[in-house]
């Protein structure tokens, strides 16, 4: 790579191809350097510049991955507002971000080896802003609190990549994954039947 190439050439060069890395191996884990370059519309030779590992563009797709996930999740923004409403910006967020997610569930050890602390679903920060969602609905009686807050973020990720998956397979259309996450939790995670007055979810 030449020296005078400008920075902004080499970063979205970069980001191009991890994001396509990390759109290719969500739906085929063994897909090739040569495929990966195909779909970031960059030559073999450029990728092999930027990555001349395998190993190397894994890491930095899991990385990406966790840093999509984590940005999507501090978008939906689920320090405000009532519990509910916030966990239903927390899903839609999730649902935004469903290659990313279905690529770290679907290679769990990769959260591990490739990235020692994300802040990812697979290993929560001390901070974790989904878990304290969860646990301030809780304390204002809309989650149920004789669960504990990790299991329902546990059981928040297990339905949305369970949706995820079933868009992939065609029995679950895109625009239907938020609705159906959110219908499921909000009917295992409130603490009563129509915790609020008027927020029963119309879907």
């Amino acid at each position: 790579m030449s020296a005078k190439q400008p920075s902004s050439v080499r970063n979205r060069t970069e980001r191009a191809i991890v994001t396509a890395a990390v759109r290719v191996w969500v739906r085929d884990r063994a897909a090739t350097l040569p495929q990966v370059a195909e779909a970031a519309e960059v030559g073999r030779t450029t990728l092999h510049r930027y990555f001349p590992e395998r190993d190397g563009l894994l890491r930095a797709a899991t990385e990406h991955a966790l840093e999509t996930i984590g940005g999507a999740i501090a978008e939906a923004d689920p320090g405000k507002g009532h519990p509910l409403d916030a966990m239903r910006r927390v899903v839609a967020a999730l649902a935004s971000a469903s290659d990313a997610i279905m690529f770290v569930f679907g290679g769990r050890s990769l959260v591990r080896d490739a990235a020692p602390n994300p802040a990812g679903p697979d290993l929560p920060t001390p901070h974790d802003p989904v878990i304290d969602l969860i646990r301030r609905g809780q304390a204002e009686g809309v989650f149920d609190d004789q669960l504990t807050a990790e299991w329902i973020q546990q059981v928040l990720w297990g339905v949305a990549y369970t949706a995820f998956e079933q868009v992939e397979r065609g029995a679950l259309a895109k625009f239907d994954v938020a609705a159906t996450v959110t219908r499921t939790l909000e009917r295992g995670i409130t603490a009563t039947a129509g915790a609020r007055p008027g927020s029963e979810p119309k879907l």
